[in-house]
């Protein structure tokens, strides 16, 4: 509402901007650039211009021993989680700075797009939220990333093929060896998945570390003969 306004009164968003001035997300100084990430910061971003192979053999669990080789799919990240972009990533996800997006989402689908579509995925599925955290943050980040890079890639997005059902410490804050058992069984799939969905689809999560949160969501939807071809984030973290 408040962006209608702003857009309608010139002379309205002058005086925000002159009680708010807009600040880099990246460095939290005066910027005027859209998106709200200054020059200097975009030109600082260790950007990703290769895929990423993300492999699950370092998480074999008894749900997932049987299976004749571990998982991997590729990982579509616009740049590495330090510097600038950690920073901005740090905003978008905690601070409402989701403005952000739409500079890091062109990015990512002029980097990607091709390799991407090589891929044929149908869907692009954001990593769903617990209920209670998406209420006091007032949005998924995943969500708001994947409706950012649809139109660029032509892709629809699909909210309601999984849910999040259980309330777990964020993966960020637990080493390599405790996120395995942080992230198992909090996902599940809806009571009534459309049959006719295309079944090849496309994570979305703004940050990837190890990635068990993505295999953990992989797990679920194959469940349902979902086959996840990829995912796509704001950031890998080494």
């Amino acid at each position: 509402m408040l962006t209608g306004l702003l857009d309608r009164f010139p002379l309205l968003r002058g005086l925000v901007d002159f009680v708010y001035p807009p600040l880099c997300a990246g460095c939290r100084e005066y910027t005027e650039t859209p998106g709200g990430i200054c020059d200097c910061c975009l030109a600082r971003i260790d950007w990703w211009d290769k895929s990423i192979l993300l492999t699950d053999i370092d998480f074999r669990t008894p749900s997932n021993l049987d299976e004749k080789e571990p998982a991997s799919f590729p990982l579509f990240a616009a740049g590495s989680y330090v510097g600038p972009l950690r920073e901005i990533v740090v905003q978008y996800k905690f601070h409402g700075a989701t403005s952000v997006v739409s500079v890091l989402a062109e990015r990512l689908a002029a980097q990607f797009g091709a390799e991407i579509q090589k891929l044929s995925p149908a869907l692009l599925v954001p990593i769903p939220l617990h209920p209670s955290r998406e209420y006091l943050r007032g949005y998924n980040q995943a969500m708001v990333l994947a409706r950012a890079v649809s139109p660029l890639l032509g892709i629809p997005v699909v909210d309601d093929i999984i849910f999040r059902v259980k309330k777990r410490r964020p993966q960020s804050r637990l080493s390599k060896s405790k996120r395995v058992a942080n992230i198992q069984s909090v996902f599940a799939l809806s009571a009534k998945l459309d049959s006719d969905l295309c079944r090849r689809v496309i994570l979305v999560d703004d940050v990837v570390t190890s990635g068990q949160t993505l295999f953990e969501a992989r797990r679920t939807l194959q469940a349902a003969g979902f086959e996840v071809v990829g995912a796509i984030a704001l950031a890998h973290r080494l």
